[in-house]
């Protein structure tokens, strides 16, 4: 125990996604109610943290998941556009998030691991650059990954990917830090997943936390804490099922939540997740010279009220400033990807009349204004789209608390805030019993009591169907009935085209991560006779004005879940109920 008593800051930031500006967002109220405000910043989050490091000098800033993934300027660089400013903050310790592998295991690796000339050229050799080359700028603070290790003949099988944990001193209090990456990354796509070995279930997370909490403890650490990006969820169940005494808090990221008030676990763990890029978690832990720790949770918002530090300003300019120029003529540093950006990121695309975000995780306004103009632009019977958390809202139309912000422009960055992923359009073919069946394996992953057994986002959009179900069902087992726009009701032999995305690695018969399709054809575009990339459709059926917010939702659940914003949790902590 240290000699005198100390209050510690951790600072809590997660989910960024290459947030380098202030954007629009759409936030809940203390009465339930969803309101639009401009938040984020990275200039001003560099404000929050020198302000707290002023007022307590025995200060942590944790950055947990899904850093350097997200909009133009990262998926045009491998990320490297976002490393700079993240640098400038002064991180004393990070978690890599599952977005963060998504340029491949060569970027992975060559962002994250100290290598050597012959690993360098080992890495080359195997083949696992495919995904992604070039210089990869790394993080200058120390990320953490104890459910990672390698399978690559690089390396030795069972070597840890990254250091599993830390032990800091700070304020004269020794901190033990276990860090856990996201374990959905095999799900994302195998080829993300080259190499590595990702802990799965939850018994294995159990003992994971539970020996390192221990040999943490057994080094003298006084706290210790978890910086997860395995989601709130999975981290409320671990929370009440490790041993008592173990872990103070789990710091969550990767499932966009925002927890007011600290969740308390049977085994004593508080559990807390700041949102997003627009807010920063603040928990003050006085440490007594005898007794027990005394904890206090704040969340404090990334807004306007917050000024701009003028140094890390100045580098999100620079970071910017080649994706202003009238023609940025910026590719993507991706083999078999051929998008390039011939657009600034300010430049208006078009406009939309009401309210499209991805903030409700059955069916979201977003989602089900993009499935339903991707279907009809490519006159199938259903437009399917992955259900992402990360969004750029749009708004226009009167009736908004701040109008300046909600005038109805969509810009080219607010395609790529949606669309991050580089990723072409197809038609396909399905039967009514494998759509059944992919529809309610996603439902499973987003509402299922067993938090172990969900993954990836929030649900698919899905326009042009309407889908009777119940929420309170068992897995496998929610859908009733489904139905097409003209009425008809989805058997399972029913034939059905479908438009949907396809990647360069993607077998033949996959659509959006899905298997069982048959014919599955690129969706050409006229104007470069190639396949359309996502964004080049979304522009140009924004620009026609045929982006639509849709009055009526077409996921019908009729359990009577209560939705965010009524509810405080997007997608329900504790499982539906």
């Amino acid at each position: 125990m240290s000699s005198q008593a100390a209050t510690l800051t951790f600072m809590h930031f997660n989910d960024l996604h290459a947030h380098l500006t202030p954007h629009l967002d759409i936030v809940r109220d203390a009465q339930g109610q969803s309101k639009l405000e401009q938040k984020g910043g990275i200039a001003r989050l560099a404000t929050l943290v020198k302000l707290i490091r002023a007022d307590n000098p025995h200060s942590v800033l944790m950055n947990i998941g899904d850093t350097y993934h997200g909009g133009a300027e990262a998926t045009f660089t491998n990320g490297n556009a976002i490393v700079a400013p993240v640098n400038a903050l002064g991180i004393d310790v990070g978690v890599p998030g599952n977005w963060d592998f998504a340029y491949g295991p060569a970027v992975t690796r060559l962002r994250y691991v100290e290598l050597n000339a012959v690993e360098k050229g080992a890495l080359r050799l195997v083949g696992e650059v495919a995904m992604g080359s070039g210089d990869i700028a790394r993080p200058n603070f120390p990320n953490l990954a104890a459910n990672v290790t390698f399978s690559s003949p690089i390396w030795k099988k069972g070597d840890a990917f990254l250091p599993p944990t830390l032990l800091k001193t700070i304020g004269g209090v020794k901190v033990g830090f276990i860090g856990i990456t996201s374990d959905i990354v095999p799900t994302m796509h195998s080829m993300l997943a080259m190499g590595l070995n990702f802990l799965e279930g939850e018994p294995a997370y159990i003992e994971l936390v539970e020996r390192h909490a221990r040999a943490l403890r057994g080094q003298g650490a006084q706290l210790v804490v978890v910086m997860s990006e395995l989601g709130i969820h999975k981290d409320w169940q671990l929370a009440n099922r490790i041993g008592s005494g173990l872990v103070d808090v789990f710091f969550s990221a990767h499932t966009h939540e925002l927890t007011w008030q600290p969740l308390l676990g049977k085994s004593g763990a508080r559990v807390v997740e700041a949102g997003n890029d627009g807010w920063l978690g603040r928990m003050d832990i006085d440490v007594p010279e005898h007794g027990k720790p005394q904890f206090k949770w704040q969340v404090i918002a990334i807004d306007s009220k917050v000024a701009d530090d003028a140094a890390m300003a100045k580098l999100v300019a620079e970071a910017r400033a080649p994706f202003l120029k009238p023609d940025p003529d910026i590719s993507v540093p991706m083999p078999g990807v051929k998008l390039t950006l011939h657009q600034p990121l300010d430049r208006v695309a078009g406009k939309i009349d009401g309210l499209l975000h991805r903030r409700e995780a059955l069916e979201s306004p977003f989602n089900a204004a993009w499935g339903e103009a991707l279907r009809q632009a490519a006159q199938t019977d259903i437009g399917l789209s992955p259900g992402f958390r990360f969004d750029a809202v749009l708004a226009g139309g009167k009736g908004y608390e701040d109008a300046a912000v909600a005038r109805g422009s969509v810009t080219v960055e607010d395609i790529y805030r949606l669309f991050p992923a580089p990723y072409t359009l197809a038609t396909g073919k399905i039967d009514g019993a494998r759509l059944k069946g992919m529809i309610e394996n996603n439902l499973s992953a987003v509402f299922s009591q067993d938090a172990f057994a969900t993954h990836g986002g929030w649900t698919d959009a899905l326009g042009g169907l309407d889908v009777t179900l119940n929420l309170l069902a068992p897995d496998g087992q929610r859908i009733s009935a489904l139905k097409l726009a003209d009425g008809k009701l989805v058997r399972a032999d029913t034939q059905l085209r479908v438009a949907g995305c396809t990647r360069p690695q993607d077998e033949a018969d996959v659509m959006c991560s899905y298997s069982g399709f048959a014919e599955v054809q690129p969706l050409i575009n006229p104007a470069t006779q190639a396949p359309y990339y996502v964004q080049e459709l979304f522009a140009k059926l924004v620009a026609e004005g045929r982006i639509k917010a849709l009055p009526d939702a077409h996921l019908h659940d009729a359990s009577g879940q209560p939705e965010w914003p009524q509810s405080p949790w997007v997608q329900p902590v504790w499982g539906v109920k």
